[in-house]
């Protein structure tokens, strides 16, 4: 249906370059559970994603890993296959272990050769910052002599704008369709309707268009200086033409309105936000 700019301080553990958004819009009805923000160039700036996708996603071996949002050494980490988190003694690492396990890595001398034990897992410098980056991580532990390197990825599914903030936004890694940010705009004998983004009794209001009586119409049904009866404007749709309509009798002269979708707007509807915080006892 639509998103609304809301107050937040957006706070989350802290993720690996990356800077969570200062002004965050939240879908509102068949949008619920989406939100809208500028994450900077790196990522296509004005991005839509789901809720459980605030930040990049990584991937290895073609297998994604999503985001957790708890700390871990004060960082979020992800889980999929294996898990990826930050450590205090190798840093970044994926393994197959608990989120904030210290994997361990040994060796002795046999034969005159080293021979590496302890657990299998990988290490890495540091997090994608972006999706052109990839970032070797390097086989650890017992497999630190028989492993190969690995690359890791970062994917983040998301809506893309395609042009501007307002607009119709495109799917990437993963996510498909499309999906807009932004109320409709209509244009019609030089009169701007914009639709509103809340309804009404069931219908939305264009402005002076508005449903009334089982019809769509423009000025109010019933007037001496005559009003102007059509369809509900669609931003998908054409022209749509209101036709001039006066009471019997009536020597009320007016023309006919065509309205047509102009493009997508920021809208100036506002409702009451309640804040609130709760503390979480683990």
């Amino acid at each position: 249906m639509g998103f609304q700019c809301v107050p937040s301080l957006f706070r989350i553990p802290n993720v690996p370059s990356f800077t969570p958004p200062g002004l965050i819009w939240r879908g509102k009805g068949s949008d619920e559970g989406f939100y809208a923000f500028n994450v900077g160039s790196t990522w296509g700036s004005n991005v839509i994603v789901r809720g459980t996708n605030l930040c990049p996603s990584l991937q290895i071996d073609g297998s994604k890993l999503s985001p957790v949002y708890t700390d871990i050494n004060g960082f979020i980490y992800w889980e999929g296959n294996g898990y990826v988190y930050n450590t205090l003694t190798y840093g970044w690492v994926w393994c197959s272990q608990f989120p904030g396990y210290e994997p361990i890595e040994d060796y002795k001398f046999e034969d005159g050769e080293i021979v590496w034990r302890g657990d299998q897992f990988y290490s890495f410098s540091s997090i994608p910052s972006g999706p052109e980056n990839e970032v070797e991580m390097r086989p650890r532990g017992s497999i630190s002599e028989s492993g190969s390197a690995k690359s890791l990825k970062a994917v983040w599914p998301r809506w893309a704008a395609k042009s501007g903030e307002f607009g119709e936004y495109e799917g990437k890694d993963g996510e498909s369709g499309k999906k807009v940010k932004g109320l409709p705009q209509f244009k019609g004998a030089g009169e701007t309707f914009l639709r509103s983004l809340n309804k009404d009794k069931g219908h939305y209001t264009y402005g002076r268009i508005h449903y009334a009586s089982g019809k769509w119409v423009i000025g109010e049904t019933g007037s001496a200086g005559g009003w102007h009866e059509g369809s509900e404007p669609k931003a998908d749709g054409g022209a749509v033409t209101f036709r001039f309509t006066k009471p019997e009798g009536s020597d009320a002269q007016g023309s006919d309105i065509s309205v047509a979708f102009d493009k997508y707007v920021c809208g100036d509807e506002t409702e009451t936000a309640y804040l609130g915080s709760a503390a979480i006892w683990r």
